[in-house]
């Protein structure tokens, strides 16, 4: 039996080959998982970071509506004592008058 050595190193090119392509590919697949788990974590933590600032923005809003009522009811209370005040210095001034008119007929006698 001949052996023909062209047709051993076609067979051993086409071997080599083959298993150079076949790495090849396996490393291409490997990097495009890698590549697309990546873009997964990418898009998980900007997932994240975009609820992470709407929970912030919805905190904010709710702490600065909270100090709005707050100031509201500030200001309303500090109306109530005005109003208060307001009252007492009426009735005080009506019982000046009833005062003055009551006693108006004894200071001209005198």
């Amino acid at each position: 039996m001949n052996f023909d050595l062209s047709v051993a190193g076609f067979l051993l090119s086409l071997v080599l080959g083959g298993s150079g392509w076949v790495f090849r590919w396996s490393d291409k697949q490997k990097f495009e998982r890698q590549q697309a788990s990546l873009e997964r974590q990418q898009a998980i933590a900007q997932a994240e970071a975009a609820a992470e600032k709407k929970v912030n923005e919805a905190r904010d809003f709710n702490h600065l509506l909270n100090n709005q009522k707050q100031i509201s009811q500030g200001i309303a209370t500090g109306f109530d004592d005005v109003e208060k005040k307001i009252d007492h210095l009426k009735e005080l001034m009506l019982r000046v008058e009833s005062y003055l008119i009551r006693n108006q007929g004894t200071n001209h006698h005198e």
